[in-house]
């Protein structure tokens, strides 16, 4: 008896789910100006399963091997060398989350989430099923899809809470939150977890929130849905939308020839990817988080951090930055300076050099490497020209 009761109230606990679910879709098609191509599944879930959702991202972000992209996290010191990066995204994992969106389905894990947060995640399910460019496998281009993505789902919350009109101030005031955030609000969260983490997961919403804003004041939803025609490129263009609407995109810069020399070596490449004016940030503050350091990111022009393993060694790293100005160069450089010292290993190499509007940061070089692996890394390109041409 007590076996068929339950089996009831799951079956009218699922149609009740069904139902709200149907009543949201409707509800978000007629503020977003799209249809579903195919109804969400709305069901309950656990940590757990956010958990894996988070796994799933995180690989999305960093690519499939979390080991090697942890190696490469730690070369630059955002995590912890003891900490495996799966660990880090995952023990936090679902911790004041109501509800996400995964693969066709809405997952809700608070029963009593409102309509608000519902329709925020319902909105990035009905998008996907319009929109789905080809993304850049580098952290930066995702984040700053991430923020297009998320910033649009933002917006149509922004409906819900105030389906009159939105305010006249609105972006002005998530601006202020967010910049407040960053600079004061953030410090103690990313005294327990990570900052780079910490980070990462609110830049999306946040900062996406403003981008979408500033794109749907010019023209609504329809600017919207053109923006996945053309998706920022750089966490460059989301945190400064003119520069979006200017097609500012970042230079890119290869350092094949030091590659090269790294497997001439017996060197192998463990990570690679473009950080972005975000990832420069996310650094700066890591390691120096009592200063205000916003000005040393902007400015930036394209980057790739370059991370090489050999058994039994500390691991190789090259990041090599373009900015906009010499002056941008210098400032960073500046920083660079100050930072080198606190990465690589014992009885390796650590610093940075400055070229024109180019800087490149090293660690871990062997000393019987250093002069050979740093012309090489300068031999390389950007945009396809010599990464030292001083322009």
């Amino acid at each position: 008896m007590l076996a068929a009761l339950a089996l009831l109230a799951a079956l009218a606990q699922a149609e009740d789910l069904e139902a709200r679910g149907q009543a949201l879709a409707a509800r978000l098609e007629s503020i977003r100006g799209l249809r579903f191509k195919t109804p969400l599944k709305l069901r309950e879930g656990s940590r757990l399963d956010y958990a894996r959702f988070v796994l799933a991202n995180t690989r999305r972000l960093y690519g499939e091997d979390l080991s090697a992209a942890g190696d490469g996290l730690k070369a630059l010191g955002l995590i912890p060398r003891a900490l495996r990066l799966e660990l880090a995204v995952t023990t936090h994992a679902g911790l004041g989350v109501k509800v996400f969106y995964e693969d066709g389905e809405l997952v809700l894990l608070d029963a009593k989430a409102g309509d608000d947060w519902v329709l925020n995640k319902m909105a990035l399910g009905l998008v996907d099923q319009h929109h789905a460019p080809k993304i850049e496998p580098t952290y930066d281009a995702q984040m700053a899809f991430a923020a297009l993505r998320m910033g649009d789902a933002e917006v149509v919350k922004c409906h819900v809470l105030y389906p009159a009109k939105l305010p006249d101030d609105l972006t002005t005031s998530l601006a202020a939150g967010a910049k407040d955030w960053e600079t004061s609000g953030s410090k103690l969260a990313s005294a327990i977890v990570p900052r780079v983490l910490v980070r990462t997961g609110d830049f999306p919403w946040r900062r996406g929130a403003i981008f979408a804003l500033t794109l749907h004041a010019k023209g609504g939803f329809a600017a919207l849905d053109r923006a996945y025609a053309r998706p920022p490129v750089s966490t460059e263009q989301v945190l400064h939308p003119d520069k979006y609407a200017a097609g500012e995109a970042p230079s890119k810069i290869d350092l094949a020839p030091a590659v090269e020399t790294l497997n001439a070596a017996g060197w192998s490449e463990a990570f690679r990817t473009t950080l972005g004016e975000l990832g420069v940030a996310l650094v700066l503050e890591t390691h120096f988080s009592k200063d205000e350091l916003a000005a040393a990111s902007e400015g930036w022009g394209g980057d790739t951090l370059l991370v090489a393993g050999k058994d039994g060694l500390p691991p190789v790293m090259l990041w090599a930055t373009s900015w906009d100005r010499d002056g941008d160069a210098t400032e960073f450089l500046a920083q660079a300076l100050r930072l080198a010292p606190k990465l690589g290993g014992p009885d390796t190499l650590a610093g940075a050099q400055r070229r024109g509007s180019a800087v490149l940061v090293f660690a871990g070089l062997p000393v019987a490497l250093r002069d050979k692996l740093l012309d090489a890394a300068w031999a390389g390109t950007r945009d396809g020209k010599p990464l030292d041409d001083g322009r």
